[in-house]
């Protein structure tokens, strides 16, 4: 993987692994590379185990949201129901 840099520091990357994962009849190919730097890795890790944190937070409470929304239409629809009787 040439001209792979790290985005925090600009060193090169260094491929960790790579595997492949075979989907209908194609081969996908998948390498993961880290910073040769184990100091700035580390950061990078930090940083990205942050935004993952914060991305699942985000999506905990959309489905709050979510469920919410759907109790507050079915509390409606109950006491509609109710109304008619």
């Amino acid at each position: 993987m040439t001209g792979s840099t790290c985005t925090r520091c600009g060193k090169p990357r260094i491929v960790v692994k790579t595997y492949d994962e075979k989907i209908d009849n194609s081969t996908v190919t998948y390498t993961i590379t880290e910073c040769s730097d184990p100091e700035c890795q580390k950061m990078v890790n930090k940083t990205l185990l942050t935004e993952k944190k914060k991305r699942q937070f985000i999506k905990d409470e959309q489905v709050k949201r979510e469920e919410a929304r759907k109790q507050i239409i079915e509390d409606k629809k109950n006491h509609k129901d109710d109304d008619e009787d």
